[in-house]
């Protein structure tokens, strides 16, 4: 039973790839994501998202915003 669960885990390890978010000085975070994620649990991997009506709305402003500034170069 204990090989079986070990042999799990490991298959499990493989699956998870590094979270690849850049640390704070520009580097690549080395740490693995979480199972079916692509980023660790510092950088987003457990963020579930905005739940209420005003935490949904400012999400979608900033991207509106971040888009905008991206379409436009330069108006940033």
């Amino acid at each position: 039973m204990a090989a079986a669960l070990a042999r799990e885990r490991a298959r499990e390890a493989k699956r998870r790839v590094r979270c690849g978010a850049k640390t704070r000085k520009g580097h690549p975070c080395k740490v693995l994501s979480l199972p079916g994620k692509r980023r660790c649990k510092f950088h987003g991997g457990l963020s579930t998202g905005p739940k209420t009506p005003e935490g949904i709305e400012r999400i979608r402003e900033a991207q509106r915003r971040r888009w905008a500034c991206s379409r436009d170069v330069g108006k940033c």
